[in-house]
């Protein structure tokens, strides 16, 4: 009862500061611990996020794509060693590449999502999966198949193609058939983006405040990311994975006895931890798609699952299942408390709007703090983040400036805001200050929990500290 009334607090410390939207399941042992949704599933019709509510899950659609191919294989139809070119005549260098490389993502196929003009167009437009392999398949191998792993989507639409190839169904129907109505996943399926689907949440982003996500047509990603679930199905995926319920315990070692490398392997990554005296093995995966961040970690060896799905794709959601992970592993984990507001002047507030540099030297001339204006007045200038990115990065090639090791602080209407980058997407939410003092000032962001320390020397100039959500930190030194 003592971790259960743990997992609420933290929870419902999060979602009344506004850090969480979405979705939340924690089990051990068979027994559901904390089952909740939280703030909105749609914010413009007031529509509450539930249980029940339905996510898109991004990359964890990778896992069903694997446990097919596996089922495919155990039925003979298949095997993990065949060339690709076996089902996909056509490919270039199909007679390198196998099932198991694009499993393990050691294909050496470039990633679609990465490609210019992915974000302003192509993620917009309806494509088929012919249509989205044409786009990669005369690319450049980055690496010969096997050398190396990096993680990519692009070989899951190859894996999704087999799947259609050998079971002479579509995608979608297959994970349907063999997979979702086995397990009485009745809340889960492939978006197609023309159906109608009850209980569905609406992705969002956030720009100043929560606002709409960019548009993707959910024909382009298919089995490397196209499905959408509840946690509560999930849970029912996770149950199905100590069983032979879909292929056999053989198959499931392959997937989840060995550690494998960062980037996973079979839909899955797999790591050993020492908990207590003992070592652990650590399964999950996470999902990004626009709009929507989910996250899901099962401690086999302790029988412990957490799903967390949010809406918001700000949101660090592979924070907060590890944290719930911790509290039902007997680890301490900070419940947030309320913040308190501070007045301060605007004159204050203007001196920290700056552009802040923790990468490199920087040099300070006239031209240099010119360049920077016009950097400010640029960001400030753009209000739609994921198309704006592309222009963005325009706008700091043309003045010199390196957005790996960049934040900005603008001043807009009488309010701080943070303008960085999170997994390769910039974001601008509020900085709220909770205290003030001569030289330093304290603030809180919204919607992640994040902290930001203005410090002002003797001379004039001002260093930022910037805690994110892990804990980690940065010190930058306005330009």
């Amino acid at each position: 009862m003592e971790t259960i009334a743990s997992l609420k607090s933290y929870m419902e410390g999060l979602a009344n500061l506004g850090y969480f939207n979405g979705a939340v399941l924690a089990a051990q042992n068979g027994q559901i611990l904390l089952c909740e949704g939280y703030g909105m599933a749609n914010f413009e019709h007031e529509v509450p996020n539930t249980s029940r509510t339905k996510f898109r899950i991004g990359s964890l659609t990778k896992g069903f794509t694997a446990m097919a191919i596996m089922q495919l294989q155990e039925q003979g139809k298949l095997a993990l060693g065949d060339f690709i070119e076996c089902y996909i005549p056509d490919y270039p260098n199909g007679d390198k590449i196998t099932i198991r490389h694009l499993l393990e993502h050691s294909s050496g196929i470039p990633d679609y999502p990465g490609f210019p003009g992915y974000w302003e167009t192509t993620m917009r437009l309806y494509s088929p999966i012919e249509h989205t392999i044409h786009s990669f398949k005369d690319r450049k191998l980055l690496h010969a198949p096997g050398e190396r792993r990096a993680y990519g989507s692009s070989a899951y639409i190859l894996l999704s193609a087999i799947i259609e190839k050998v079971s002479r169904e579509s995608y979608a129907k297959y994970i349907a058939d063999y997979i979702c109505q086995p397990l009485q996943m009745n809340d889960s399926g492939c978006e197609d983006g023309r159906s109608i689907i009850k209980r569905f949440a609406a992705g969002y982003s956030v720009n100043k405040d929560i606002i709409p996500c960019e548009h993707v047509d959910m024909s382009i990603h298919l089995g490397a990311g196209g499905m959408y679930s509840t946690v509560e199905d999930l849970y029912k995926w996770d149950r199905s994975l100590y069983t032979e319920q879909l292929v056999r315990q053989a198959s499931l070692d392959s997937m989840f006895v060995h550690p494998t490398p960062p980037c996973g392997s079979k839909g899955w990554v797999v790591l050993e931890q020492e908990i207590g005296n003992r070592k652990s093995r650590r399964i999950s995966h996470f999902g990004s798609m626009n709009g929507f961040r989910s996250d899901m970690i099962r401690y086999v060896d302790e029988d412990i699952v957490v799903i967390v799905l949010s809406n918001v794709e700000l949101t660090p959601v592979e924070i907060i299942s590890q944290q719930l992970a911790d509290m039902m592993l007997g680890r301490e984990v900070v419940v947030l408390e309320p913040f308190h507001p501070v007045k301060i002047s605007s004159q204050e507030l203007q001196r920290y709007a700056g552009v802040y540099d923790y990468g490199s030297e920087l040099e300070t001339s006239q031209k240099r703090m010119e360049d920077m204006n016009n950097v400010m007045e640029g960001v400030t200038k753009m209000d739609a983040p994921s198309i704006a990115v592309g222009l963005f990065h325009k706008l700091f090639n043309q003045y010199g400036v390196e957005t790996k090791g960049t934040l900005i602080v603008t001043f807009e209407n009488g309010t701080l805001y943070l303008f960085m980058p999170k997994r390769n997407a910039w974001y601008k939410y509020e900085i709220v200050p909770i205290s003030h003092q001569p030289t330093m000032t304290t603030g809180v962001t919204r919607y992640i929990n994040e902290q930001v320390e203005f410090f002002v020397d003797p001379t004039g100039a001002v260093k930022l500290m910037h805690r994110d959500a892990s804990g980690k930190k940065i010190v930058a030194i306005q330009i």
